[in-house]
């Protein structure tokens, strides 16, 4: 093939994407939305409808303490230390809990444990547990763009958390679900406690003791979503709730916010469950699409046109390498040849904040008390430890002579920090 039909060639391909491009791929509407609206709950996606940053709360309260994720049954999945309370954690738009993960959830909860569910649409076999066998716990309904939420606490009372439901970045209307009280048929009605309403006294948290734990109810776990949670009121109202749990081992079920049949095939597939292909994903999702076409386009164009090697290989030139810690090092060597032990101690606590700032993303020139407390939750070390060691950065600083013994106490702090860290 000649020049001239190489290029003809290029030049027709090219003409022909752009045509695609502009006809297809760029005519986007105005009013075109970006964000994924799927009601998933997913406590690992920061989509609106998921719950993220639900999650990075409950790690930074400092009221929990490990976290763990459920992904199988909970029969098979949930744990139960008896040194410990242990919290069966779930947000989403229903619980899928089965007859027998339900009941193993209450005698998990009899036992002294604690479970708070959020959910607009609960499980038949929990609500048979606390309603003498009704069908539901929800009877009474808000149409509304928004909501005014309220907590019972006298701490709590005079705040109001406003809820505005958006949609595709639009505030629209929305059923918000309420509990109806008279439907709880409990041994005890002393058991049942309301814990928050909205302005018209509809309730949407409550407390129920059973055995010797708490069942914590919440029935608008929009509220618990990304979108809510960004706001000032939701963040907010997000926190109190939560307060009111009551610290322990958090155990978010991942698994019950979808449905998952019963019955499987000899293969190990559900049944009933459309199977597609990796091609038939990529048709059915146009920027997959328009990816893999310019894949294609760009893989025919090299095969013709660089196919054969055009000049010699440029030799490689060196990375530059980072020289930072190789400063530090000599820097650190001199101060401790000059006896500059005062200077020393400086440039090691700004090297220990940056190693912090790095790792847990918690910056401070000036570590507090909060500084402190957030560090002992992420490093997994005991805040009277941590208190301690910058205590002693303060000292030495102020200290007109620092001898080689607490330089070395120091340093040997310091190490013990770097290599014991989570």
């Amino acid at each position: 093939m000649g020049k001239s039909g190489k290029i003809a060639i290029l030049g027709g391909a090219v003409l022909l994407l752009v045509a695609l491009l502009y006809f297809f791929g760029f005519k986007k509407s105005e009013t075109e939305i970006i964000d994924d609206w799927y009601l998933s709950y997913n406590p690992e996606s920061k989509e609106p409808y998921g719950t993220y940053a639900l999650k990075e709360l409950l790690d930074t309260t400092g009221l929990f303490g490990n976290f763990l994720q459920l992904n199988e049954k909970l029969e098979e999945n949930l744990e139960d230390d008896p040194e410990i309370n242990d919290i069966y954690f779930f947000v989403g738009g229903k619980n899928y809990l089965s007859d027998s993960s339900a009941n193993h959830l209450m005698d998990f909860v009899s036992k002294g444990n604690t479970a708070f569910i959020s959910t607009e649409d609960f499980p038949p076999a929990l609500i048979e547990k606390i309603t003498n066998y009704e069908d539901k716990l929800i009877d009474e309904y808000e149409w509304d763009s928004t909501q005014y939420l309220k907590f019972e606490h006298p701490n709590l009372k005079a705040k109001r958390y406003q809820f505005d439901y958006i949609l595709k970045n639009k505030k629209v209307k929305k059923s918000w679900k309420y509990f109806d009280l008279d439907l709880f048929q409990l041994d005890y009605p002393e058991d049942l406690t309301v814990l928050g309403t909205n302005t018209k006294n509809a309730s949407n948290f409550v407390r129920i003791n059973y055995g010797e734990g708490q069942l914590f109810l919440h029935s608008i776990p929009y509220c618990f979503t990304n979108i809510a949670i960004f706001k000032r009121d939701g963040f907010q109202y997000a926190e109190n709730v939560l307060k009111h749990i009551p610290p322990g081992r958090v155990q978010w079920d991942r698994y019950n916010i979808e449905y998952h049949r019963k019955n499987t095939n000899r293969s190990g597939d559900q049944q009933g469950v459309k199977r597609e292909s990796v091609l038939q994903f990529i048709m059915a999702n146009p920027p997959l699409l328009w990816a893999f076409l310019i894949l294609l386009i760009g893989a025919v164009l090299y095969a013709l046109f660089k196919g054969k090697r055009m000049q010699k290989i440029v030799p490689a030139t060196e990375a530059k390498t980072n020289l930072s810690l190789q400063y530090i090092n000599t820097l650190s060597s001199l101060y401790l040849q000059e006896k500059k032990h005062n200077k020393l101690i400086k440039l090691k606590e700004k090297t220990f904040l940056n190693f912090i700032a790095n790792r847990y993303f918690i910056h401070s020139h000036k570590p507090d008390e909060r500084f402190i407390q957030k560090l002992a939750v992420k490093s997994h070390f005991e805040v009277k430890w941590l208190t301690e060691l910058f205590e002693l950065f303060r000292t030495l600083e102020n200290k007109f002579e620092v001898t080689d013994t607490e330089l070395i106490d120091l340093h040997k702090r310091i190490e013990h920090f770097y290599k014991n860290c989570r």
